[in-house]
């Protein structure tokens, strides 16, 4: 049997050794500080235990130390440390102001260093599910004086559906930037669980497909049991490339017609949306959401309208709420190819192109 060398064995097993040391050491630098920063954001955003509105009072000159202890004690932060990090990394340890805050129910360490920032709340503005844009600048502009409706349509325009519908309490200085910061950090702490990534992959859609179709249904029917159903047959045509035919995006597409007309010499069939931005006194003369639709309303041509483009729409057309966005993550399959809602409320569905014509001549 042939002699085997120990000496070799040894300075083998340390080489491997070394090398074990190294990747251990690498991968605490890398590894670590990720895991880090990953539970730093999500523990910066996650909601209070509180589950009731609070008052809260901040004292001129009182600490942060002793600010901090105190939302602790109320149960208006998870963590006072938290707190305390935030606002020093931030450099926002200076901007707190002294002042009589209502607190949302909720609150996550990063909206209360936001509203902190701006002395008593003294008025509240609740936006509304199923709201657009344009709804969202001109309640805002009209309760704050420092409001204005063109920039918040500005800041909100691309963010159509990812704003966060709630009743929420401002200082009465706040402006369009905050408000719409609020809204979207508040719009990613609602639903974070519901558009978790498992939850979007069984249900077949992306985040955004996911809140276009549910700025639909928001719009579309109001009863909560329907609304899985009729995420059902929408998704299901829009699998099978047929046309949405859902009259909240016509409804959307031609409000602005309303107070905009085409610019001289312009066909009205390539005019969209986008050459539409009414100012704010015509805008408050809008019905947002026709109920009468014409035939020309109908065949209007814009990529929003899906009674004309199969697909869905460029983007959300409203803002819709968490419950709409549960009913599609989880809608319901059924043989239902058609729904109307008749002037009552209640959803009426068919199966075939027949039955379902049979009920637009008898319920509405």
């Amino acid at each position: 049997m042939e002699n085997i060398d120990s000496s070799k064995f040894h300075t083998l097993n340390m080489k491997y050794k070394k090398f074990y040391i190294a990747l251990g050491f690498v991968l605490l630098l890398v590894v670590l500080p990720a895991l880090t920063y990953t539970y730093y954001n999500i523990a910066l955003n996650r909601p209070a235990q509180g589950f009731k509105e609070a008052q809260f009072q901040i004292e001129e000159g009182e600490a942060i130390s002793s600010i901090a202890s105190r939302l602790h004690a109320q149960g208006l932060v998870n963590s006072d440390f938290l707190f305390k990090v935030h606002l020093f990394s931030q450099g926002l340890h200076t901007k707190i102001q002294a002042g009589v805050y209502n607190i949302p129910a909720g609150a996550s360490v990063a909206e209360l260093a936001l509203i902190f920032q701006h002395g008593t709340n003294d008025a509240s503005i609740t936006f509304i599910e199923g709201w657009r844009v344009e709804e969202y600048a001109l309640a805002a502009s009209e309760q704050f004086e420092n409001v204005d409706y063109n920039e918040f349509l500005t800041l909100a325009k691309d963010k159509e559906g990812f704003l966060f519908p709630d009743t929420y309490f401002f200082n009465a200085d706040v402006d369009e930037e905050e408000i719409v910061e609020l809204l979207g950090i508040t719009f990613e702490e609602k639903t974070a669980g519901i558009l978790a990534p498992r939850a979007l992959e069984a249900a077949g859609l992306t985040k955004t497909e996911a809140i276009i179709f549910a700025s639909i249904v928001e719009r579309e029917v109001s009863d909560e049991e329907d609304r899985p159903v009729v995420a059902g047959i929408l998704i299901k045509r829009w699998k099978n490339d047929e046309l949405l035919g859902a009259d909240a995006t016509t409804q959307y597409a031609v409000a602005a017609l309303q107070v905009c007309a085409p610019a001289d010499g312009m066909e009205v069939e390539l005019w969209t949306l986008e050459d539409c931005w009414p100012a704010e006194e015509d805008a408050k003369l809008v019905n947002w959401w026709p109920r009468e639709l014409t035939a020309g309303d109908l065949a209007y041509d814009s990529p929003y309208n899906t009674r004309v483009h199969a697909g869905l729409p460029p983007t959300p057309i409203s803002n819709p709420g968490a419950q709409a966005i549960e009913a599609v993550l989880n809608y319901t399959d059924t043989p239902y190819n058609y729904y109307l809602t008749d002037k009552n409320g209640i959803t009426h569905y068919a199966t075939t192109l027949e039955e379902h014509n049979k009920n637009v001549s008898e319920k509405l």
